[in-house]
C-alpha cells in the first residue's frame, strides 16, 4: 500500500478561503440491518462552526457523526518497536535527520499507546518499496527513508507492507525545504511531513479532521499530534 502527502497548485486568495472552509467528515449509519460508513466534504458557511456544519451534512445523510476520524492502512506492526534507518544521498543542505529523529519522540510519546519507532542507523540503501529506486520494488526487512525525484506534485511518499511488516518512506528533492517546523515562503517545513509519513509508518491512514497530521493536504506547519491523531495510534498499539 502507497500513502503519499501532496502539495496543491498555487491558488488565488479566495481559492485558499474555500478551501481551508472545506472540511470533511465521518459518520455512520445503517443499510439493510448492516452498518455503513458515510464520508462527507462540507463547505462550511462563513462565520459558521465546522464541526456544526459536518454535524448538519451527516445528519441530513441520516447518519450519525463518528467520534474519531482516523482511519488505517491496514498495517499493524507485531513487534511495536519499530526501527527507522536514513539515506541522506540527494538531501538538500539542511539537517534533515534531526528532523526525521524528531518525529519519532512526537509518535513514541503518545499517552495510552505502546507504539516506538526510534532511529536505527545511516544507510546507502535505496528504501526498497519506493518505486523511485532502481530495479523491482521487494521487501528487504529495512524500515528505510531517503530522498528521490518524485512526481506530481508528491512531497513525500510511504509503501509498506502488512503480510511482511516493512515501511518504506521517500521525500521529494523537486522541492525546497526548511527545518524548525516553521511556515516559510516557497519552502515546505521537513518535519511536518515526516511527522505526517511517519503516521503511515504506524500504521494510520488519513483522517478527515483538518487539524489533524494525518489530514492529507499540506496546511501549515504542524508538528505535534492532534487528539485524534493521538486516539488514531492508541487505538492501534493500546498500552497494556
Amino acid at each position: 500500500m502507497a500513502a503519499l502527502l501532496a502539495i496543491a497548485a498555487p491558488a488565488t486568495a479566495a481559492d485558499r478561503e474555500f478551501r481551508d472552509r472545506v472540511v470533511a467528515g465521518l459518520g455512520t449509519a445503517t443499510v439493510n440491518g448492516k452498518q455503513a460508513t458515510v464520508e462527507v466534504l462540507v463547505a462550511v458557511p462563513p462565520g459558521a462552526s465546522a464541526k456544526a456544519a459536518k454535524v448538519k451534512a451527516l445528519r441530513g445523510q441520516g447518519a450519525e457523526p463518528v467520534a474519531n476520524e482516523y482511519s488505517f492502512t491496514g498495517l499493524v506492526w507485531d513487534n511495536a518497536s519499530v526501527v527507522q534507518n536514513y539515506n541522506g544521498s540527494g538531501a538538500p543542505p539542511i539537517d534533515a535527520l534531526s528532523a526525521l529523529r524528531a518525529t519519532h519522540g512526537t509518535w513514541s510519546s503518545v499517552s495510552g499507546s505502546a507504539y516506538r519507532i526510534s532511529y536505527g542507523s545511516a544507510t546507502t540503501r535505496c528504501p526498497s518499496l519506493v518505486r523511485e529506486c532502481a530495479g523491482a520494488q521487494r521487501n528487504d526487512r529495512n524500515n528505510d527513508v531517503g530522498w528521490a525525484r518524485l512526481a506530481n506534485g508528491t512531497l513525500g511518499v510511504t509503501w509498506s507492507t502488512s503480510t511482511i511488516d516493512e515501511a518504506d518512506m521517500a521525500i521529494n528533492t523537486r522541492y525546497r525545504w526548511t527545518t524548525g517546523c516553521r511556515d516559510s515562503s516557497g519552502s515546505v517545513d521537513l518535519q511536518s511531513v515526516l511527522l505526517h509519513e511517519n503516521g503511515h509508518v504506524a500504521g494510520l491512514g488519513h483522517s478527515s479532521d483538518i487539524s489533524a497530521v494525518m489530514y492529507p493536504s499540506y496546511q501549515v506547519a504542524r508538528c505535534s499530534l492532534a487528539a485524534d491523531d493521538q486516539a488514531g495510534v492508541r487505538a492501534l498499539y493500546p498500552s497494556r
